[in-house]
């Protein structure tokens, strides 16, 4: 790369100007124009300074790579130099512009141990051999039928359907081509396929993301330069219902990472997503009833540089969640990110929990207290305004948190509180005008089990009621059985237990695996009933999905 002289700070505008209008421009006219913008806006600016002694001192990483992560953080901030960048671009490939080796830039590396023979796991899945990432899928149930889409071979989205009736499955079929793992890259569950269905019967998936690929570009919504790669992708049915032929969308940006989706009661679908990696804003995609593609993305953070260290950033995690038909509830937590890409238990920084909801009748943001937050949120304002637990304060991570419906008409949200050799979920909640935290999870404080033999069980990780969520006297649980090995079964609570909904004995176990993960999700019929558990039980390399209904395991009928 050359390196042009620094220019008096009065040509800047004269120089943006003619950058505007210049249809090819040079490398050196590239440049210029680049060190006059930098000299400006460092005035104010305090990452600016530090980033370029960062390149000068190849600290982290090389030179040339520096030069690419401060075109990025321009990129993203400052729209006089997204100009001057794309007029210089104009014709030039990623490599034109940066002589790096792009993939060994990545922080993902491949995974040697992919054809070791597989442990054994129980029989009756309905999925092939999943990647390393225990999630349970996007689920639906419509017209009888359980929809299923989840992260394949490769991490493409696949998607299957159960008639609960019949019980006859339909697929799974491919939905679509991610790039987020592919050629050597370790597997990567960032673009996890999330699933919705809008009002005229075409499914949507979207899947694949977490920064873009090279080949994009710079992403104008962020100012951070991919970590793992991947192109978040958008594809709906080409016919309402039928799951097997999938078409692509071009409404979304490539670089997103995460993916949340849901429906309103309107038939709105809202697609919740980060901008990029971490240094990016959280952002919204609505799909209005009737419309088959997104609108444009509504910033809801924003991230800055930080008071202390102008290496470092401060970001979000955002989590959010439906309660009702015009109600979405978000908690999000504080990130300290770093321009160093430092991502290590020192640096692992996320603190706080924040609570704040979307009116989607007129998509407004407000806090707990009812008063309106104008978005994009920064982190002075979250603090001012949104702040439901300060666990800087008492030393803790909050490793990540989950809005909760109002409890006993109260604002709840949860987080996992993590110290020093403890980590587990716990409540906060609004009560008498202040927020009140480290409380037991509902339903958690005095709450039994015992195994099928009438054993105290002493650690249960998940138990979920079937027929409804409130009233139901039988629940599928996880837990930890007597010979230590992780177990799914049904369980029911009656008087002759203890108290009803507290006290549950296990009434049949349908897999239990040492030394293994499981994790469940109920999927619901409009009423509350489950009318199916998703089940997924991972043993080293050996990974499944697994559809529970109606008191067995139901494989593909392949």
């Amino acid at each position: 790369m050359l390196k042009a002289p620094a220019l008096p700070l009065v040509a800047l505008a004269a120089i943006l100007t003619l950058g505007a209008c210049t249809e090819a421009m040079t490398e050196k006219e590239y440049l210029a124009q680049r060190e006059a913008l930098i000299e400006n806006e460092s005035t104010h600016d305090r990452a600016l300074p530090a980033l370029l002694k960062l390149m000068e001192d190849e600290d982290t990483f090389s030179r040339e790579f520096w030069h690419f992560k401060i075109d990025q953080y321009l990129y993203g901030q400052y729209p006089d130099f997204q100009r001057i960048y794309d007029a210089y671009r104009e014709g030039k490939a990623f490599t034109d512009i940066y002589d790096l080796d792009l993939e060994s830039t990545l922080a993902a590396t491949p995974d040697v141990s992919d054809n070791l023979p597989l442990p054994e796991i129980p029989d009756g899945h309905f999925s092939d051999n999943l990647p390393n990432n225990t999630h349970t899928g996007s689920t639906l149930f419509v017209d009888g039928k359980v929809y299923v889409s989840y992260e394949g071979h490769l991490t493409d989205p696949y998607i299957a359907s159960f008639d609960v009736e019949n019980h006859v499955w339909d697929g799974p079929y491919k939905a679509g081509h991610s790039t987020l793992s592919k050629n050597g890259r370790k597997i990567d569950s960032h673009g996890r396929p999330a699933l919705q269905v809008n009002g005229d019967g075409h499914f949507h998936i979207v899947f694949g993301g977490h920064g873009g690929e090279w080949e994009d570009g710079l992403n104008p919504m962020s100012f951070d330069t991919p970590h793992a790669g991947g192109r978040m992708l958008h594809v709906a049915t080409e016919k309402p219902g039928d799951i097997s032929s999938w078409i692509q969308k071009d409404d979304i940006s490539p670089f997103a990472s995460y993916t949340k989706i849901m429906k309103m009661g309107n038939g709105d679908i809202y697609f919740f997503t980060r901008a990029g990696t971490h240094k990016s804003p959280w952002i919204y995609y609505k799909m209005e009833n009737g419309s088959q593609t997104f609108g444009e993305p509504v910033k809801i953070t924003w991230p800055t540089i930080s008071e202390g260290d102008p290496v470092d950033v401060d970001t979000f995690y955002i989590n959010p969640k439906k309660v009702s038909d015009t109600e979405i509830l978000i908690t999000f937590l504080w990130h300290i990110c770093n321009f160093r890409e430092i991502h290590n238990k020192v640096h692992y920084s996320r603190i706080n929990t924040y609570y704040m909801k979307l009116d989607t009748s007129d998509d407004t943001f407000y806090n707990v207290e009812g008063k309106k937050l104008e978005v994009p949120i920064t982190k002075k304002i979250a603090d001012t305004y949104a702040l439901a637990y300060d666990s800087e304060a008492t030393g803790e991570t909050s490793f990540s948190t989950e809005p909760l419906p109002d409890q006993d008409g109260k604002p709840s949200a949860a987080y996992i509180a993590l110290g020093q050799g403890y980590r587990e979920w716990r409540m906060v909640q609004y009560q008498d005008a202040e927020w009140v935290h480290s409380l037991p999870m509902p339903g958690t404080e005095s709450r039994t089990l015992i195994d099928e033999n009438g054993k105290p069980v002493k650690r249960i990780f998940d138990l979920e009621r079937i027929e409804s969520k409130d009233k139901s006297k039988t629940a599928a649980v996880l837990y930890t059985d007597d010979n230590g090995n992780a177990a799914f079964g049904i369980a029911s609570t009656s008087s002759e237990l203890g108290t009803v909904g507290q006290d549950w004995k296990v009434d049949k176990v349908f897999a239990s695996v040492p030394k293994s993960r499981m994790e469940f999700q109920a999927v619901r019929n409009d009423d509350g009933k489950a009318e199916a558990i998703i089940l997924n039980i991972r043993k080293g390399k050996a990974q499944r999905l697994y559809l529970w209904h109606d008191g067995q395991f139901w494989p593909t009928n392949k």
